[in-house]
């Protein structure tokens, strides 16, 4: 049987996946629209950085570190994504 700390690892997963899947999706999806296609890499760093510090959080070891690295993780993702998309 699944324990509750694999349980919740999987579950925090899944919406991770949920929500890049879904901002990639939409980012091909306003092709013609660069500034929409670059609120879509925002909202999905944002989220991105939300659910990684939720799930620390949820489990009692978030730190400074931990926070910075999602935000600096979340920043090169969307700088790569902004590179990418400007070069389209």
């Amino acid at each position: 049987m699944m324990s509750e700390y694999i349980k919740s690892h999987i579950i925090y997963s899944i919406f991770l996946f949920i929500v890049v899947a879904l901002g990639i999706v939409l980012a091909l999806q306003f092709t013609n629209s660069k500034q929409m296609q670059m609120l879509v890499v925002v909202m999905t760093t944002f989220f991105y950085v939300a659910i990684g510090i939720m799930h620390h959080r949820e489990n009692h070891d978030v730190t400074a570190k931990i926070v910075v690295e999602y935000i600096l993780i979340g920043s090169l993702g969307m700088t790569i994504a902004f590179f990418f998309l400007g070069a389209l």
